[in-house]
């Protein structure tokens, strides 16, 4: 009898155990997308994809710029692109998701013929930097007989550029100095000025190196000054192109002429979810809610494409991301693309789904850098995968 009694004691121990361990399991399988928190130690680093280095282009070619930045981390501050050290374009607090790599797109009209630098730089709200740089040449494209420059192949958008208002500093009237309603300057290399402060503002054209300045005030972020000299212009230049020859501290602070209206189409994409759970081999939903912030209605279709990435590293787990059409879009009109997806790879470990509007940038946009989002992050369960 005793003997029975200790038999059913041990079967009864074991049996609460057991219980004691698959509870243990239900709780680490309900927190394991939380305690997967990846290091983002050191700067951030950029990988320019496109274009290719010293690839040519003819004039009134778009030259599509493709980039990653990995070891991004919430704290990147800041992803710009820059053409010949002037800003083509940049994304303030871009990692909203907390991606271990974030993708970038910005297309630019090669219109004139030359030598050009692009670079792209990813920087964290540290200071802490990365950037890479790639040189392309364009090349003077002669117009068929019987047609004008103009007419001569398919209608590519060209950007507004005014003629330079100051084409050296030896050839140019020698500037007000600084009294006491500015800040002596002077330009540290060719750099672009333009009626506000921002790239999205109106160019007004270039000073060179060594050229003069007065600094007359700063905007709220003190990124760009206000300048005068001998042309009668209101103009504006990044703050990192001039070496201020004096106190700052001073100057009152301005926030610049208002953006005039985005003209043209701009998709945004403002949200992307997976449908729970995600099982290997078996088919999830992606929804990705995108929206047309720009003036004008899209002319044609776009596609948009899901792919998986592994959080821990940013690597590609879909050799043939599924793709979506998202239908013509009126200014302002949302809608919901869902696009059907199946996972096979890396079960058991923490992924996430990045989604691309307009991949492959076949409808031209007011703001190329607002085209990818990411879903939070989850688990890809085994299911039939083992």
């Amino acid at each position: 009898m005793q003997s029975g009694a200790a038999s059913l004691w041990v079967r009864a121990f074991r049996l609460t155990l057991l219980g004691v361990a698959l509870l243990c399991a239900g709780c680490n399988l309900g927190f394991i997308g939380q305690e997967a928190s990846p290091s983002f130690d050191g700067p951030p680093e950029v990988r320019i994809v496109a274009p290719a280095p010293n690839q040519t282009y003819l004039a009134g070619a778009k030259v599509i710029v493709q980039a990653r930045v990995e070891n991004a981390g919430p704290d990147l501050a800041r992803i710009s692109v820059l053409l010949d050290e002037a800003l083509l374009g940049e994304k303030l607090n871009p990692n909203e998701t907390n991606a271990a790599v974030l993708p970038l797109t910005i297309d630019w009209t090669a219109s004139e013929a030359g030598e050009f630098k692009i670079s792209v730089l990813a920087e964290r709200g540290d200071g802490a930097f990365d950037r890479e740089d790639v040189s392309i040449a364009v090349l003077s494209q002669a117009p068929e007989s019987g047609e004008t420059a103009d007419s001569a192949g398919p209608e590519v958008a060209q950007p507004a550029v005014a003629e330079p208002i100051a084409q050296s500093a030896e050839s140019a009237p020698e500037p007000p100095r600084a009294d006491a309603s500015g800040v002596a300057g002077r330009m540290t290399q060719p750099a672009r000025i333009r009626v506000g402060p921002g790239a999205a503002h109106d160019l007004l054209g270039n000073l060179d190196e060594n050229f003069e300045v007065l600094i007359v005030a700063v905007n709220p972020s003190r990124e760009w000054y206000r300048i005068e000299y001998d042309a009668p212009v209101d103009a504006w230049v990044y703050a990192e192109f001039v070496r201020v020859e004096g106190d700052i501290a001073g100057l009152p602070v301005e926030t610049g002429p208002p953006l005039p209206a985005a003209q043209g189409v701009n998709l945004l994409l403002l949200d992307v979810q997976v449908e729970p759970p995600v099982v290997c081999n078996q088919e999830s939903t992606v929804r990705a809610r995108i929206r047309n912030d720009g003036s004008d209605e899209t002319q044609n279709v776009a596609w948009v494409i899901a792919e998986a990435l592994l959080l821990s590293d940013g690597a590609a787990l879909s050799e043939n991301p599924p793709l979506a059409y998202l239908k013509t879009l009126k200014a302002g009109e949302e809608d919901t693309v869902e696009i059907p997806i199946t996972l096979t790879a890396r079960a058991g470990e923490e992924q996430f789904i990045r989604v691309i509007v307009d991949s492959g940038n076949h409808l031209p946009e007011t703001d190329e850098m607002d085209n990818t989002g990411n879903s939070a992050s989850f688990v890809l369960e085994r299911g039939g995968c083992g």
